[in-house]
């Protein structure tokens, strides 16, 4: 039942029993300011359909729940430590406002509370609405924002293709010999006992030396598809199935069917086992999005960052800023290019009215289709042109018109010409299926008159006797862009671009996104909402904590003064007082 929780102070809370000493130093820390700031910004309302409102035992506090996974991840903790830490350490009891005698969370609690965030998009709303509150609070301005990518790691180990060709065999049998041994009985002996002992450890087979693994790998090859081919329409266990569609997988994947069955060569470990027709592929025909490991089978392969995930980041950039906060965060597949991830980003920006005016990106983000997709939505992307330089056709500088929007494509003033530099009476952009693309101009009849190069010009003659030139940008705008990239402006503009490699340092060293404690899609984008926004939270807070202590540094200069000047006055007096006992001793004797 649906319990929200409440904003009354405890009789017993930590801060009352504290000494004036322990309160001061306490007071310039992190934990007043969370529970000030931040804990009133957690809405139970997003979490509130994980719960029955009127049936069943009262629910743990949400706010507590989720403050306490807010400091988790700020602190990079494991459960364990977290829930240590919510019970002994004071900040954490002055933070979430708790009573240190009685606040105690069960770990099988917080679990169930991720299983409800791992069925729905929730904490991708509570970070929106948490980072936008932030925001507001901050008077963060969005005008200007970067984004980049970074390569994460799930909890996985990395295998060569012969142990992945091992590892995913080994975890199908000892879900067998766990959950099924009646069927794990039919296996060839021989095929278990490469892979399990008869009590279920691992074998070696695949510690192989270099000069044994393709023969070792062709062994695996055969025994995955037996494997495969002896369990096909047999029913099993949860553990076992899911273990099966992931041999089923390499064997599509990793593998090559033929037509004749394939021979065990002399020495094959296989030897006692019938022929089968497959091969295992060559690699150089395997594509990035290939099964990775068994243990965690969302995890894709990129050709320079290798296995993993990407974790796409766009946060502001405004010098302005008090501090720059990360507006969005998602979970992309490491084999797919940065270039297709722009539209979503700022799609997703526009949602929340945050969409930024300027967008800055490194190479892999800046084609033509995204400045011309960018520009579409009223954001100039700022980013040098890929490829090599010397390849692009000369351009004209083209500034987009229409009735919608203006946007100058590329940093200049000068207006829109053609290839012959005429003027161009208007300028409107258009997405051609073949060209992709491109920019029609178009020319008042009186000036291509007299153009040297209208015998050839691939114009379109319209009914009011204008031409129509349709320029390809793809073609034309990379080699302006690339004379841009060359000009002082441009260099200022694109400057404050590498700033977010250290976010994505602070992420990896301080949230821990190098290398996380879970697997599988839906944790690892949970966590990476959750330790983005601690990082954000983070930010803020060290930001107040910061102007508390100069306000407190600003408090004691004054409180000293004012102490210098009090015992100035009282030795003032005191030396009034010397005089007049002296006047007095004079005049009447002692």
């Amino acid at each position: 039942m649906l319990r929200k929780s409440t904003t009354q102070t405890s009789f017993y809370d930590p801060w009352f029993g504290l000494t004036d000493a322990k309160r001061e130093r306490l007071d310039r820390s992190w934990a007043p300011l969370f529970r000030e700031r931040i804990l009133p910004l957690i809405d139970e309302d997003t979490f509130a359909h994980f719960y029955c409102a009127d049936n069943g035992r009262p629910n743990a506090s949400i706010r507590l729940l989720v403050g306490m996974l807010l400091l988790k991840e700020w602190h990079d903790l494991t459960d364990i430590e977290a829930l240590g830490a919510l019970e002994y350490d004071m900040r954490w009891h002055v933070a979430l406002g708790v009573d240190p005698s009685s606040v105690s969370l069960c770990q099988k609690t917080v679990h169930n509370f991720r299983v409800h965030l791992y069925a729905d998009a929730t904490a991708s709303l509570f970070f929106a609405q948490l980072t936008d509150h932030l925001s507001v609070e901050l008077g963060i301005q969005t005008g200007k924002q970067r984004l980049d990518t970074t390569h994460i790691l799930s909890n996985f180990a990395r295998h060569s293709r012969l142990g992945l060709f091992c590892e995913t065999q080994r975890v199908l049998l000892r879900a067998l010999h766990r959950e099924a041994e009646s069927v794990l009985a039919v296996l060839p002996v021989s095929l278990r006992r490469r892979y399990l002992d008869d009590e279920g450890s691992n074998s070696s087979y695949d510690d192989a030396r270099s000069s044994d693994t393709r023969r070792r790998l062709s062994v695996s090859a055969r025994d995955a598809y037996r494997l495969r081919e002896a369990l096909g329409g047999v029913t099993l266990p949860s553990d076992s199935a899911e273990a099966y569609k992931n041999l089923e997988r390499l064997v599509d994947e990793h593998c090559e069917i033929v037509a004749s069955p394939q021979a065990s060569a002399e020495g094959d470990a296989d030897a006692d086992l019938p022929p089968v027709p497959v091969i295992a592929k060559d690699a150089k025909k395997l594509t990035g999005d290939v099964l990775q490991t068994p243990h965690d089978p969302d995890v894709t392969y990129s050709g320079h960052k290798g296995q993993g995930y990407e974790a796409l980041i766009t946060e502001t950039c405004d010098p302005a800023n008090v501090v720059q906060l990360i507006t969005h965060v998602s979970l992309e597949r490491a084999c797919e290019s940065d270039a297709d991830r722009v539209l979503p980003v700022v799609e997703a920006l526009a949602a929340r009215d945050i969409a930024p005016e300027t967008l800055l990106a490194d190479t892999a983000f800046g084609s033509v289709e995204n400045v011309v997709t960018c520009a579409r939505h009223g954001v100039e992307l700022i980013s040098p042109q890929p490829g090599n330089a010397g390849t692009e056709a000369a351009t004209p500088t083209l500034c987009v018109q229409d009735d919608e929007f203006t946007v100058q494509l590329v940093t200049t003033q000068s207006p829109s010409t053609c290839p012959n530099g005429m003027q161009a009476f208007k300028t409107l952009l258009h997405n051609d299926p073949e060209e992709g693309p491109v920019a029609l101009l178009e020319m008042k009849a009186t000036s291509c008159a007299d153009c040297p190069r209208r015998c050839w010009c691939p114009s379109i003659t319209m009914d009011n006797s204008d031409k129509l030139i349709m320029i390809a940008l793809k073609y034309n705008l990379p080699a302006h862009r690339r004379i841009t990239e060359q000009t002082d402006e441009f260099k200022d503009a694109y400057r404050p671009r590498g700033g977010i490699e250290g976010t994505n340092s602070e992420m990896k060293r301080g949230q821990g996104i190098g290398k996380l404690r879970v697997r599988g899609e839906k944790r690892v984008r949970l966590v990476l909402y959750f330790k983005a926004l601690a990082c954000n939270i983070k930010r803020a807070v060290n930001y107040w904590v910061s102007l508390r202590t100069k306000g407190s540094l600003t408090n004691a200069k004054a409180k000293n003064h004012q102490n210098v000047t009090l015992n100035w006055l009282v030795s003032a007096l005191d030396t009034s007082k010397r005089l007049r006992l002296l006047v007095v001793t004079y005049l009447f004797g002692a």
